[in-house]
């Protein structure tokens, strides 16, 4: 049941809301290639899909799908992670087009890129996404997207202040971007650590949205 309908998300995401696939897919392109740094279009998929987290719930409301999910033999866990599934695959193609990007930019810029650089990102990007969709999704599924709108704000601000703190380091300035080259291959323990914290956080924010879903007034 879960697997139905994580299908049916994807599908009717893709299907009814074209536009809102494309172009935040588009935006992962546009910011790899205005970024000197490289491997920031993975970072940036990563941002990118964090920040349009909200957009099925927008569609559930739109298309009264939450009616639907109610009056059908579907449970609400399996909408529930379901939706944590679906929102993953987005997320995944959008940090997957940031490794093409990366590649790409590398090959047209003749910059130095090493395989460690690209673990180090992927790593970062699955911690920004497992922390984005665990603090987002109980929200939506407790309130609904129209009530829950302010939740899109706080991944928002988080993502300005970093970006503010990476220019004033210097790590946006292309004079920085060759010492990323040579860069080491981050340490199997704190690989272990985001994977195991990032999917234990992820299994425990599916638990917590299925509990408010399910005592949600629909």
């Amino acid at each position: 049941m879960i697997a139905t309908f994580t299908r049916f998300d994807l599908r009717n995401f893709a299907t009814t809301q074209p536009a809102r696939v494309i172009i935040p897919l588009a935006f992962v392109v546009v910011f790899g290639a205005t970024l000197p740094v490289p491997g920031m279009p993975i970072l940036a998929g990563a941002i990118i899909a964090s920040v349009t987290a909200s957009y099925s719930f927008q569609g559930d409301e739109r298309g009264l799908l939450d009616t639907l999910y109610a009056t059908s033999p579907i449970s609400r866990r399996a909408v529930t992670v379901g939706r944590y599934l679906s929102a993953l695959a987005m997320a995944a193609a959008a940090i997957g087009l940031g490794v093409i990007t990366t590649l790409v930019l590398s090959v047209v810029r003749d910059q130095q890129l090493s395989w460690p650089l690209i673990a180090i990102m992927l790593l970062g990007s699955y911690a920004i996404v497992a922390v984005a969709l665990s603090v987002q999704l109980p929200w939506f599924f407790a309130m609904g997207f129209t009530r829950g709108r302010p939740m899109i704000f706080i991944p928002v601000a988080v993502i300005a202040v970093a970006g503010w703190i990476a220019g004033q380091t210097g790590m946006l300035s292309g004079r920085s971007s060759s010492t990323f080259g040579a860069i080491d291959a981050p340490p199997a323990l704190a690989v272990v650590a985001v994977l195991v914290l990032g999917t234990a956080l992820l299994a425990a924010s599916a638990a917590l949205a299925t509990r408010l879903y399910r005592n949600r007034e629909l």
